[in-house]
């Protein structure tokens, strides 16, 4: 599985999008190479169809496809996590765990109350 984390250097929320990254993959013993990519300009940004920074993909789809928007240098929103509040710079952990999750085909969810995701079982 290939896990990227774009962003501008600019940006003071990648870090803490990494930390939620770092802490779901943790969480359930998922150990992979984040691959931190800067982006530095707006032909950076092109190439790499950049819609804002922190952007999150797995094996290349973007974790929050209905948020990236057009090309871009800004910052992005994210649905925050507290029902309350506005939207959040940072992607996460829920968000982030259910694209893990949708990657690895464990997309019918995970069991209620369990750190671990469901698993098919064996026939």
């Amino acid at each position: 599985m290939r896990v990227e984390l774009l962003y501008t250097d600019d940006d003071p929320s990648y870090m803490a999008a990494r930390q939620n990254l770092v802490e779901v993959l943790n969480e359930d013993a998922f150990e992979t190479t984040i691959q931190m990519i800067a982006v530095a300009s707006e032909a950076d940004a092109a190439f790499l169809a950049f819609p804002g920074s922190p952007t999150i993909r797995i094996d290349g789809e973007d974790i929050y496809s209905a948020g990236a928007g057009s090309v871009s240098m800004q910052r992005r929103a994210y649905p925050a996590e507290d029902l309350g509040s506005a939207n959040s710079t940072i992607p996460g952990k829920a968000l982030i765990r259910a694209a893990l999750d949708q990657a690895r085909g464990w997309s019918h969810g995970r069991r209620a109350g369990h750190g671990q995701a469901s698993r098919p079982e064996r026939q």
